[in-house]
């Protein structure tokens, strides 16, 4: 069995793919993504689409380091939740029928939250603050 300190390595490394995967998107599609929060109403969109790529390189780069994973876990967390709500919440149609791949979104999205908290639990740098937080 694995001990803790090699199950925290597989968990940032598979944790991150996700979050590279969606960056490297884009980055290569950026005037798109620009557009797309343009829709959703946000403000400056190629300023808040530099700073979502950013978001999600930087805190890439952070946790493969193993550095300051739980802060990166806590920015993530506040981000799907965050882009959930303006991307996803439309998941019942005006004509009452459930959108299905909306749904699977904002589910996907919990799911990858409670995949932070587990980041965040075998953290061994977590701060103390953090651990009575968390019960753990």
């Amino acid at each position: 069995m694995a001990d803790t300190e090699t199950m925290f390595g597989v968990v940032r490394v598979l944790t991150c793919a996700i979050w590279l995967a969606a960056a490297l998107f884009k980055i290569f599609h950026f005037q798109g993504f620009a557009d797309m929060l343009a829709k959703f109403n946000q403000p400056m969109p190629k300023a808040m689409a530099a700073g979502v790529v950013a978001i999600e390189l930087v805190g890439v780069i952070l946790v493969l380091a193993n550095m300051a994973v739980w802060a990166v876990a806590l920015v993530w967390i506040a981000f799907i939740i965050y882009g959930t709500w303006v991307e996803h919440r439309r998941v019942i149609l005006p004509d009452g029928s459930i959108d299905r791949a909306e749904y699977i979104h904002v589910f996907k999205n919990i799911s990858l939250i409670g995949g932070l908290v587990a980041l965040m639990v075998l953290d061994p740098n977590k701060p103390e603050w953090l651990v009575n937080w968390l019960g753990f």
